[in-house]
């Protein structure tokens, strides 16, 4: 005896997707941090649009896009690649690259502090180009070190911010 098949015209609901649940949750958590954080800003004196009207729209906006993800998900809805991608969305997820990013991305904000803004932010697009790949490593070192030195004189000399300079400090 054989399984029927379903008619083309009756959807079928596979369950909830994990991968797609966590991303969901993943957004929702963004901006919930994102909403925190905007409380911290302190409020303008006799500003109409003060600092924290930019930012709140951004962690409302996350916040709730963060809550549609969840509750499509939870529905058994999917995200489905587009037509020109050639990917199987049964097939399970490889953590790997994103791993890579993240612990990258860990690492570097850990030593942000005591190695400088320098070396920590490197350390992060170091990351993310072996997470795509890429094995030429004094290539990649050269490269992220030349984008995060580019990036900490545009932030502390252009826009006048304070950022730690760590090892690096007396040279920048």
């Amino acid at each position: 005896m054989t399984d029927p098949v379903p008619p083309a015209s009756v959807p079928v609901r596979p369950g909830v997707s994990i991968p797609d649940l966590l991303v969901a949750l993943g957004v929702t958590v963004i901006g919930v941090l994102l909403l925190i954080g905007t409380t911290q800003i302190p409020f303008g004196i006799n500003a109409v649009v003060g600092p924290r009207v930019f930012p709140l729209i951004v962690a409302v906006g996350t916040l709730a896009l963060g809550i549609v993800l969840t509750v499509q998900t939870l529905r058994g809805e999917r995200a489905e690649p587009s037509a020109e991608e050639d990917t199987d969305p049964d097939a399970p997820a490889d953590l790997k690259s994103p791993g890579i990013i993240l612990g990258g991305f860990v690492l570097g904000s850990v030593l942000l502090a005591p190695l400088g803004f320098v070396v920590g932010t490197a350390l992060m697009y170091f990351s993310v180009a072996y997470a795509f790949g890429e094995r030429r490593y004094a290539l990649m070192a050269g490269i992220a070190l030349a984008v995060a030195l580019v990036s900490y004189v545009v932030f502390t000399r252009g826009l006048g911010l304070n950022l730690p300079a760590g090892v690096l400090r007396g040279i920048l």
